[in-house]
């Protein structure tokens, strides 16, 4: 059961197409505010679900910033550039 729960790899080095996917999961699997919480935006369990930290760790692995994630999520655009 472990095995299921675990963290998504991060595979290195990181593609153009895998830093696509990373933008597109931390958008999509963004916090909601919540009574219970901060939950994720599409499957409502709680923040950063296993998509979000997959793709946050992606973006750190192709040197993102924290800060530059967080503008991207703000942003709501999956089509923009983590380097713009």
């Amino acid at each position: 059961m472990a095995a299921v729960l675990d963290d998504f790899p991060v595979l290195t080095p990181v593609s153009d197409d895998d830093v696509a996917l990373a933008v597109r999961a931390v958008l999509v699997h963004a916090p909601e505010r919540w009574p219970a919480g901060p939950l994720c935006r599409s499957e409502r369990v709680p923040h950063p679900c296993r998509l979000a930290r997959w793709g946050r760790g992606t973006l750190r692995a192709a040197g993102v910033t924290e800060a530059r994630v967080d503008e991207l999520v703000a942003a709501g655009d999956p089509d923009a550039l983590p380097w713009a």
